[in-house]
């Protein structure tokens, strides 16, 4: 009889403890000081990078990631909850009817844009490095995405609110909403393409397009409609208690990504699609617009991911990469998405104007939907440039467009002269679970 025992890496508990601490310490202080932030320069996940930074390896050691296991499935799974996360927040941000009223422009957006930003990307990326074209394309497509993590410190708020009128806010968000799921399809195929496994097109066409990111859209929107419709009916005969906001889109969320997950489906796309439709269900009078909700939705998740993020910087691979580093990041942030959307504006019927296109155009940060399909790469082809360039152009976008965020916000503003509506005001509630549905 064979009585060996084979043990397996684990989480110490000091280590887990200690990470415990830190995040939850930095989680605690950026809530005292989170309207602050929101008119400053800098933004949470600055501050979450560079805490993860400083507590890494590299600076005071405290943290080290390398003793909990393979770093790409840890931040698979988490950076796969935080947009979760950040996706329910933004289909609860996005107004009822927003969509059908919107929808040439959201379908130019999204699928015209990512064509494009993709395209630019892929072409920078073989220009610096002299790369495979595949993996340019592979790389062009994980960071062609807009991250609805990051774009949140910039469109919603009561800052926001003040600063930028509603059709660029909602543009923003709709838009980083859709393409992060929409994006699976695009990082499928030039990962299929490298792999070569049989009949590539069909399967990229008929598994991908059709049943994961098809199916993800169908199953989210009927999951959402009966959640809602079943929360609804419960509340009216008087069979549950009053429920958070906050507990129920977790448990939605969560729900319906474990749930796809397990069919094989696009989680992601899933959970923007059940809280799209949940937010239609759900009567405005039921708190459902409360941005401290959404808010909260997001930065339980945001802080940690950026931390993460901030401990597993591959700082020698950058090293490497000598002067293009720079000109990588430099030449993404400037010519990936704001050329594309300004080329975009004949088709779009004057719905926006110049100036918001010039906004729009810029604030597209590239963030943890990027770590997510990096890493989700990883899991297929080992390919460390993928993660290399990739983490760069995230680091890059975090920095830059957390300082440029509020100033071109303000400059617009102040550029257009166009009033804002005041903020309505909103009942007092002694904490986010007071919010009920």
């Amino acid at each position: 009889m064979d009585l060996t025992i084979t043990y397996y890496p684990t989480l110490p508990m000091k280590d887990f403890a200690i990470a415990l601490t830190c995040f939850s310490f930095l989680l605690l202080i950026l809530g005292l000081v989170f309207n602050k932030l929101k008119r400053s320069v800098i933004s949470e996940p600055m501050i979450a990078m560079a805490a993860g930074i400083v507590l890494g390896p590299h600076v005071l050691q405290v943290i080290d990631v390398a003793k909990w296991g393979s770093f790409e499935k840890i931040l698979l799974v988490t950076s796969q909850l935080t947009i979760s996360m950040a996706l329910m927040a933004t289909a609860f941000r996005v107004p009822k009817g927003y969509l059908k009223a919107n929808l040439s422009l959201q379908s130019i957006l999204v699928l015209l844009g990512m064509l494009g930003m993709c395209a630019i990307s892929t072409v920078i990326i073989h220009l610096l490095f002299g790369l495979d074209w595949l993996l340019c394309f592979l790389i062009g497509a994980i960071i062609t995405p807009t991250d609805p993590v990051t774009a949140s410190s910039i469109v919603s708020g009561e800052t926001a609110r003040k600063l930028l009128p509603e059709r660029i806010r909602h543009a923003i968000s709709f838009e980083s909403g859709a393409n992060d799921g929409m994006a699976y399809s695009l990082v499928l195929l030039p990962l299929l393409l490298i792999q070569r496994t049989g009949s590539t097109w069909s399967d990229w066409f008929l598994k991908t397009i059709l049943w994961e990111t098809g199916g993800g859209v169908v199953l989210g929107l009927v999951i959402g409609y009966i959640a809602s419709k079943a929360l609804v009916k419960a509340k009216a005969a008087g069979w549950m208690a009053e429920t958070s906001l906050l507990a129920f889109s977790l448990a939605l969320g969560f729900f319906v990504l474990g749930g796809l997950e397990l069919v094989h489906c696009n989680g992601i796309v899933g959970v923007f699609a059940a809280g799209y439709i949940a937010n239609h269900i759900l009567d405005t009078d039921e708190d459902i617009e409360q941005e401290e909700v959404q808010e909260a939705m997001e930065r339980i998740f945001t802080v940690p991911i950026f931390i993460l993020f901030g401990l597993i910087l591959p700082w020698h691979d950058w090293f490497d990469l000598g002067w293009k580093a720079i000109a990588l990041v430099v030449a993404i942030l400037l010519f990936r998405r704001l050329p594309v959307v300004l080329a975009l504006k004949p088709l779009l019927k004057n719905k926006l104007t110049t100036a918001d296109l010039a906004f729009i155009g810029w604030f597209g940060p590239v963030g943890v939907a990027a770590m997510f399909y990096a890493v989700h790469t990883l899991e297929d082809i080992s390919l460390h440039t993928v993660w290399v360039l990739t983490s760069l152009v995230v680091f890059g976008s975090t920095i830059v467009h957390g300082f440029t965020g509020y100033i071109f916000a303000k400059f617009y503003h102040n550029h257009t002269g166009e009033p804002q509506p005041e903020p309505q005001e909103k009942p007092a509630h002694d904490s986010i679970t007071d919010h009920h549905i």
